[in-house]
C-alpha cells in the first residue's frame, strides 16, 4: 500500500510529503508517515534536507487536522458539552467535570494538541475538542504544526542514521512505539475502571 505514497514523494519531493501528510490526517488509516524515515534516508545522498522534511510534514499534518477541527468548531462548545455528558464515561470524564474540562482546554489545549502529535489516532481526535472548546485556529495550527514537525524531524533523523550506518536504531522504533501504545492503553483502562467504580459507588450512596 505504501508504494504509491513513495512514488508521489519521489516525484514531487517536499510537496509530496506535504500532500501525503494532509491525506494521512484526513484519513488516519493511510500510512503516509512511513515515508518520512525513507525521506530521511535521502538526506544522506543530498536528495532531501532534514529541516525541510520536518517543515513540509508539520504543515501538511496541521492542514489535514483542520478537517476535524473545523466541524467541531462550528458545532460549538454547548453541543460538545452535551455530547460529553451523554458519552463522557468512555473518556473517563464525569458530568460535573465536563465544564471544567472544556474551560481548561479553551485556555491550555494547545499544549495537548502539541503533545498528542506523535500518537496515532490521538493526534487526529484531539482536533475535535480543540475546535469545540474554542481554541483559536491560529493557535491550533501553530501547536499542531510544531508538534508534527518535531515528531517528523525525529522520524527523518532516524531514517538518516539508519542510512549512514546505525541500522539498530530502526530495530528499536517499532518496539518503542508499541510499548508507548500499551502504556497509554493500560492507563486508559485503569482510569475507566476507577471511573465506573466511583460512579457506581456515588449512585448507591445517593
Amino acid at each position: 500500500m505504501t508504494e504509491w505514497i513513495i512514488q508521489i514523494v519521489q516525484q514531487f519531493g517536499y510537496l509530496g510529503i506535504f500532500l501525503m501528510l494532509v491525506l494521512a490526517r484526513v484519513l488516519p488509516p493511510v500510512p503516509a508517515e512511513t515515508v518520512i524515515p525513507l525521506a530521511g534516508m535521502g538526506v544522506a545522498s543530498g536528495e532531501f534536507n532534514l529541516l525541510l522534511i520536518a517543515l513540509a510534514a508539520g504543515l501538511g499534518s496541521a492542514v489535514g487536522e483542520l478537517v476535524w477541527y473545523l466541524p467541531s468548531h462550528w458545532m460549538g462548545r454547548e453541543r460538545f458539552e452535551a455530547f460529553l455528558r451523554r458519552h463522557g464515561h468512555w473518556l473517563t470524564v464525569k458530568p460535573e467535570q465536563v465544564h471544567r474540562a472544556t474551560e481548561w482546554f479553551a485556555r491550555r489545549g494547545g499544549v495537548a494538541v502539541l503533545l498528542c502529535q506523535p500518537l496515532p489516532g490521538l493526534r487526529t481526535l484531539i482536533s475535535v475538542p480543540a475546535g469545540a472548546c474554542g481554541l483559536p485556529m491560529a493557535v491550533f495550527l501553530a501547536y499542531a504544526a510544531t508538534g508534527a514537525a518535531l515528531w517528523s524531524l525525529v522520524l527523518a533523523a532516524t531514517g538518516y542514521l539508519v542510512r549512514v550506518g546505525f541500522p539498530w536504531i530502526a530495530d528499536w522504533m517499532v518496539p518503542g512505539a508499541l510499548v508507548l501504545f500499551v502504556v497509554l492503553l493500560v492507563t486508559y483502562v485503569l482510569r475507566l475502571v476507577r471511573h465506573r467504580r466511583a460512579d457506581r459507588l456515588s449512585r448507591s450512596e445517593g
